[in-house]
């Protein structure tokens, strides 16, 4: 579903480096994963390590920040410190021994090891081989942190197109996250792009696409398998419905 209006094809030659968003961009939203992890899962953990009383009061939490902050890890982390949790009720601003309970290594843990990751129907070997022979630089970056990351990666069969070393978690990045300007430009930093105009963001987010459009980055939105149709946004230079589409709809990336 590209748009009309321009010819995809004109800047490709000019792309050294593709980044990718993973939950919701590398596995359809259809799949059920992403729902689970930001629903029972995460309301658990918050539950368990955090003591909200139950999940409703957690979900109420954790929607907030998330909306305010686009990733769990980073609203968590704001929560405790505006002393929105349970666990650091007791404590006010001055007092500078405070205990911190929220850990985001503690997240990517309970996540790691208690997602049911058989929803995710991997491997994904088609795009795993679509994918391993771009010859371009293929990065992940995620607002998620970099253990589960990882593991979400392995499950989907794509550990070998994206190692580590071209793994970018909201670990990486903190106290910043996508969409905000300087997790971005860390992240540059990190892998040595001078000019962002080399690379594509492909991502299932509005708010990341508008702001690596901002820092002149090429865009792909991924909508999703019958998704309901979005409004045309000047920020978006490509819209598909997976990323098992990008290289019929871009084939020069291949081509380089």
């Amino acid at each position: 579903m590209a748009k009309s209006d321009k010819t995809l094809h004109d800047w490709t030659s000019e792309i050294t480096t593709v980044i990718f968003d993973v939950d919701d961009t590398l596995y359809d939203t259809g799949t059920g994963f992403t729902a689970h992890r930001n629903g029972d899962a995460i309301f658990a953990f918050m539950v368990a390590k955090l003591n909200f009383p139950d999940a409703a009061s957690a979900k109420v939490i954790r929607d907030e920040y998330f909306d305010r902050f686009h990733s769990t890890a980073k609203g968590l982390m704001m929560a405790e410190e505006e002393g929105r949790l349970p666990s650091s009720s007791q404590y006010d601003g001055s007092n500078e021994n405070k205990v911190k309970l929220f850990d985001t290594q503690d997240m990517a843990l309970w996540w790691a090891e208690k997602l049911n990751f058989s929803l995710l129907g991997g491997p994904y070997e088609d795009l795993a081989q679509m994918l391993s022979a771009c010859p371009l630089n293929l990065i992940a970056f995620s607002n998620g942190p970099r253990k589960y990351v990882l593991k979400v990666l392995k499950e989907l069969g794509l550990d070998e197109v994206f190692p580590s070393h071209k793994v970018f978690a909201v670990d990486d990045v903190l106290p910043m996250c996508k969409p905000e300007k300087e997790a971005f430009e860390k992240l540059f930093d990190s892998i040595g792009v001078k000019n962002p105009s080399e690379c594509i963001m492909v991502e299932d987010s509005i708010k990341n696409i508008r702001a690596a459009k901002d820092l002149g980055m090429r865009t792909v939105f991924i909508s999703g398998l019958n998704a309901n149709p979005i409004e045309d946004d000047p920020a978006i230079d490509l819209h598909i419905e997976t990323a098992k589409e990008l290289r019929s709809a871009l084939p020069g990336l291949w081509g380089n």
